[in-house]
């Protein structure tokens, strides 16, 4: 007899199968899966050498997948970004002091870097400015990331960048100033790339950047994440590490964000599809619109408080068309950022004409977010085979600004999980780190109770199950991956991508989902996390 070299028993196995079974152990050999079912039929596989791990009544889930969060970026800032996030940060005065303390750790010149406040949950309710960050910093230049498209630069960053009074606005972007005309430090949309692009990252911070990622990622039993929007050098990081042994997420790559058709060519002529089932480039990634906070997401209707302001278009649509149909001929899934519902629109446009001009037997593209579609657009995503990708975890941290900026009945069609479910779309659940955290337990809790962070009910007639919650970050989740032969259920064969969890969260009433904690992950059957 063949024995296995892990055994889990003596809890709950959540299977995620097409049966949704709830077995009782499973066996592990060679990083995949042996066997699951009863504990007496796994059992019996316990030779000498099989490590043997006991639950002791906690459950087990395949290790899940995340279809669209910011890696890298997740990396840096847990490595090298200080946290200014709600509710760690309720006040300006609160950001004040947590990058003073980070400034007087810093040496003279150093950049000093915080995430991510909204200002709609601070006590200000207000912007914060260079103003605020200057007293504290003479010698340091400071930037302070909004949750979205926005960020503060203090004077001595704003020098950096080349940022003046007299410079003008980019395209798709604002630099605030004051009633002096002077920069107040706070940069909208594509202005924040003046400083960001002025701020170097190493390979070797890249590196290390990685490596925090997939330690963050894995102790929240994620295994697999969609990693969106990257480029050249940033690649090179993710192929370096994979090489030196330091990725242990499977990380999809979709190449971008490609913002013109030159930008398109450029990623067809230097990748393609390809790679190994630990690092694989899949995609490219596109936006047409911006986000609901700034007032740069597009609608039809305008924002509540902005009746005349509609929202941004980035890529016209004959441009988008010829993008998306240039990624699709290569091979490439394309994943197009779309929120608002003429975004959406654009979006499904632009998928129709590539699948007229060059039909291609699913291609699996992804509208990513798809936060207000019309029952026109789902029709569309249906008969195109077009995958979802959402966030329900904004609803729990940024629904109230959602509110404020949309009004509370607009937002109770705000990502119709549902609806999406019943339709057959695939759905997966991410996070858009750093725009929010990665936190599981907040995705299943928002899919299921649908509550702002203050508690403010959005949208309970689009409220699912745990179970069909819990599938947006296995199955189907998986099949956004291409993967779904090989991860996103505990089945024989597939890898041994493993979670532990201190209860089953299909038992509990919503409220306790919160609570759900990650206890060990496990990536081709080696430990990769366990909680201390």
């Amino acid at each position: 007899m063949s024995f296995a070299d892990l055994v889990i028993k003596n809890g709950p196995v959540v299977t995620m199968d097409a049966e949704r079974r709830i077995a009782e152990a499973v066996a592990v050999k060679d990083g995949k899966i042996m066997t699951v079912g009863y504990e007496p039929e796994v059992t019996r596989l316990i030779g000498p050498m099989t490590e043997v791990i006991d639950l002791a009544g906690r459950t087990l889930t395949p290790g899940l997948v995340n279809t669209h969060d910011h890696m890298l970026e997740q990396g840096i800032s847990s490595a090298f970004v200080a946290d200014i996030r709600y509710p760690k940060a309720r006040s300006i005065k609160d950001i004040q002091g947590i990058m003073e303390g980070r400034v007087r750790e810093a040496s003279p010149g150093q950049w000093v870097l915080g995430h991510a406040w909204d200002e709609t949950l601070l006590e200000e309710r207000r912007f914060p400015t260079r103003y605020d960050l200057d007293p504290f910093s003479p010698e340091n230049p400071v930037y302070i990331k909004r949750v979205f498209q926005m960020g503060v630069a203090n004077t001595r960053a704003l020098e950096i960048a080349g940022i003046t009074k007299d410079t003008p606005d980019p395209e798709f972007g604002v630099i605030e100033n004051d009633e002096g005309g002077e920069p107040t430090g706070l940069l909208r949309g594509r202005a924040t790339n003046f400083v960001t692009d002025a701020i170097k990252w190493t390979l070797e911070d890249k590196e290390k950047a990685i490596r925090q990622a997939c330690s963050d990622f894995h102790s929240v039993g994620f295994t697999t994440v969609i990693e969106p929007g990257i480029l050249a050098d940033n690649i090179e990081a993710y192929r370096s590490s994979h090489r030196k042994g330091g990725l242990t997420i499977r990380t999809l790559i979709q190449v971008g964000f490609l913002r013109s058709l030159d930008d398109a060519r450029w990623a067809v002529e230097n990748y393609a599809v390809g790679g190994d089932d630990v690092l694989r480039i899949i995609g490219l990634k596109m936006a047409v619109d911006g986000g609901v906070g700034p007032r740069t997401a597009l609608f039809y209707e305008g924002y509540r408080d902005r009746p005349d302001v509609h929202g941004v278009q980035m890529i016209e649509q004959e441009e988008l068309d010829e993008m998306v149909h240039l990624g699709h001929v290569n091979g490439f899934q394309v994943a197009v950022h779309a929120i608002g519902d003429k975004a959406i629109d654009v979006a499904v446009a632009a998928y129709e004409y590539a699948q007229r001009k060059t039909p291609r037997l699913d291609p699996r593209h992804q509208i990513v977010h798809c936060y207000f579609p019309s029952e026109d657009a789902l029709r569309k995503i249906v008969e195109l085979g077009v995958m979802v990708n959402t966030q329900t975890p904004f609803l729990y941290f940024l629904g109230d600004s959602f509110v404020e900026a949309l009004g509370a009945e607009r937002c109770e069609e705000c990502m119709p999980v549902k609806t999406l479910a019943e339709r057959g779309i695939p759905v997966g659940i991410s996070h858009d780190a750093t725009v929010t955290q990665p936190l599981p337990n907040v995705g299943l809790y928002a899919s299921v109770a649908r509550k702002t962070i203050r508690g403010v009910a959005l949208g309970t007639g689009e409220t699912v199950t745990a179970e069909e919650a819990l599938g947006f970050y296995t199955m189907p989740a998986a099949m956004h991956c291409f993967m779904e032969d090989k991860v996103g259920s505990i089945e024989v064969g597939k890898y041994a991508d493993l979670a532990v969890w201190n209860f089953n969260p299909l038992d509990v009433e919503p409220e306790r989902l919160l609570d759900w904690e990650c206890q060990m992950t496990f990536v081709g059957g080696r430990m990769v996390f366990t909680r201390e």
